[in-house]
């Protein structure tokens, strides 16, 4: 099954900043999480149903400061079509400008497993996208 990225752009905002004036790590893993966020509706991935994604590992790079500007948080899933099969990798970038110019101020690789929220076992990505296309045909939830 192929995705395509998504692209989220987001202010920075004041509390984002720590005291050196730019943003807090964590912060910039909150973004990430907006990304992901963002990734799932726009490919009808829903919350609240029963199989839920929940991220297990996040090695991030830390490449430039972020400055109280705009970024752009871009999120892609690595091929579904691999081993990965009790996981997915998502790659998120995010971008900082400069005079119109993109640059890449952190990247990161998130893998994310899949739990059953009602029996807390251990589910597939086959599960996950199953459960999403059966909700999607009885009317699913919004």
């Amino acid at each position: 099954m192929k995705f395509e990225p998504v692209s989220l752009t987001l202010q920075v905002r004041p509390n984002d900043l720590d005291s050196l004036g730019h943003v807090n790590n964590a912060t910039v893993l909150e973004y990430l999480e907006a990304g992901r966020w963002l990734w799932l509706e726009h490919h009808n991935l829903r919350r609240g149903q029963r199989i839920l994604p929940v991220v297990a590992r996040i090695e991030i790079n830390y490449r430039r400061e972020i400055l109280p500007k705009e970024v752009r948080v871009i999120t892609k899933i690595e091929d579904t079509e691999k081993e990965y099969r009790y996981q997915a990798v998502f790659c998120q970038t995010v971008e900082i400008f400069t005079d119109g110019t993109a640059t890449i101020a952190a990247d990161a690789r998130v893998k994310v497993g899949f739990i059953d929220a009602v029996e807390r076992t251990l589910k597939s990505l086959p599960d996950f996208l199953e459960e999403n296309n059966t909700a999607k045909a009885l009317g699913g939830v919004s």
